[in-house]
């Protein structure tokens, strides 16, 4: 027992994440030290279980591996997630605050900007959280304990994306390029933000270079939504 406890105690100072799996008494030490300690639930002990945080009904190995890539997809999807809606928040305060300082009436009505606050909590974000686990999850190396989950790479293309937004609905508010009438403009506007936002959801699935489409046969929920969303915005 005081072997295992030092091996774990030595991982845990070098900031490593140990797990422990564990059946005996003597494995008790080291499942209560560890950051997750995981006791076999056909041979283990009941000391041993009761020592640990989970216990393992099949006692296979691989059960932990698929564990730990469901708890990596997981926090993936939590980031895309939180690209998302920073993204439309960012992007929203961006074109708000450019709009006062260029002497322009509010962008968008209080109706319109709750119909906006649906769709960035409501459903595109949802079907976010719904998104398969990739197969290559496992090739990346652990996440440290001490890391944001909002990375330099989220932050960067959260802060871009919110500036090509404003930027876009600027331009179309002083120059027109989509050619409405003045009746049309405030309409234009909104739906110009609103499909902004939508085509923001898809590229948010991708966290890393990859593209935005790549497996997107797979969120069938994703299209669904996408589709419905615009459809209500028409409505």
């Amino acid at each position: 027992p005081k072997i295992k406890m030092s091996v774990v105690n030595s991982l845990k100072a070098h900031g490593n994440v140990v797990a422990v799996t564990g059946d005996g008494i003597n494995d008790a030490p080291a499942l209560n030290s560890a950051d997750v300690g995981i006791a076999m639930g056909i041979t283990g002990t009941d000391v041993s279980k009761q020592a640990s945080d989970i216990v393992l009904l099949d006692d296979s190995f691989s059960t932990i591996v698929r564990a730990i890539k469901w708890g990596r997809g997981i926090y993936q999807n939590i980031q895309r997630c939180i690209r998302f809606q920073l993204t439309v928040n960012v992007s929203s305060i961006i074109v708000v605050l450019a709009s006062i300082f260029a002497g322009l009436p509010a962008p968008f009505s209080a109706l319109e900007f709750l119909w906006i606050n649906l769709i960035m909590d409501g459903p595109p974000a949802i079907t976010l959280g719904l998104e398969p686990i990739s197969n290559d999850l496992m090739k990346n190396k652990p996440t440290p304990r001490n890391a944001s989950i909002v990375t330099k790479p989220m932050m960067f293309s959260i802060g871009l994306s919110g500036i090509y937004i404003a930027l876009i609905i600027m331009l179309q508010t002083f120059t027109n390029f989509l050619g409405g009438t003045p009746a049309q403009m405030h309409t234009i506007l909104f739906t110009l933000f609103v499909v902004f936002q939508l085509f923001n959801a898809l590229n948010s699935r991708a966290l890393t270079n990859s593209s935005a489409f790549k497996g997107i046969l797979k969120n069938k929920p994703m299209i669904v939504v996408f589709f419905l969303t615009f459809l209500l915005q028409v409505v």
